[in-house]
């Protein structure tokens, strides 16, 4: 009996002593995923420098934030924090910030004319005056008042994150991809229990709201080793 429980505890050590050794392996070469919001362009280099990371700015897009200055990043492409790791070595990818929303508007004032009403919508293509009432180039008294249609661009459609949980990654990703929603991440972790290649996680969670600037991130079971990270596959060509 006494060695019966003598090696029930060398059991038990044992597998304690392999987790944590794990553990710590996993995290010895990962990192928690910064948050870079609101910071400038070189504060954020030099974290990223210090995490062993790289900071790729997308000067293509910008995006207008009423509380970020003009400059300072707006977006990253990785959620932040301590529950988030990356490897050493990961690329996050930042717009940056063109301050708040901000249209010129014709000087009513030096036209001895003054602004009534400012309306926007969502029409698509870069920021212009779609409509004014009086019409342009209409012959009015001074002090006329002019109320302005501004157009702006249409924002990605938004969706309600679908539950993805116990479901084949392959099956998934087409109707995804029909949104124009993509899976960016794809992570393999070992699941006792469950056939290869279903999602055992995922962010956004269900129920988050998403469109097609956010990336998606899951982790599929396989059969064995430890938690892989690899770019998801190119999205499939859609008919």
């Amino acid at each position: 009996m006494n060695r019966f429980f003598f090696a029930l505890l060398v059991f038990i050590a044992f597998g304690v002593s392999t987790y944590v050794s794990f553990t710590l392996f996993i995290r010895g070469r990962s990192v928690s995923t910064p948050n870079l919001v609101g910071k400038s362009v070189d504060e954020a280099k030099a974290i990223c420098a210090d995490l062993g990371i790289t900071l790729t700015v997308d000067t293509a897009h910008l995006r207008a934030a009423d509380k970020i200055k003009a400059g300072s990043i707006a977006w990253q492409n990785r959620t932040p924090g301590t529950t988030n790791l990356i490897k050493r070595g990961t690329e996050i990818t930042v717009e940056l910030s063109t301050g708040p929303m901000v249209l010129r508007v014709p000087n009513l004032g030096r036209e001895n004319l003054q602004l009534d009403n400012l309306t926007y919508v969502d029409a698509g293509g870069k920021q212009s005056v779609a409509a004014e009432d009086p019409p342009r180039d209409t012959v009015v008294p001074a002090q006329s008042k002019v109320s302005l249609l501004v157009s702006t661009p249409a924002p990605p459609p938004a969706y309600v994150m679908p539950d993805l949980i116990d479901q084949p990654l392959d099956g998934v990703r087409p109707s995804l991809e029909r949104r124009g929603l993509t899976i960016s991440t794809v992570k393999f972790e070992a699941y006792p229990g469950i056939a290869n290649g279903i999602i055992i996680r995922q962010f956004p969670l269900r129920g988050a709201p998403v469109s097609a600037r956010d990336p998606i991130t899951v982790v599929v079971s396989k059969e064995e080793g430890g938690i892989i990270e690899q770019p998801a596959a190119p999205p499939t060509a859609t008919q």
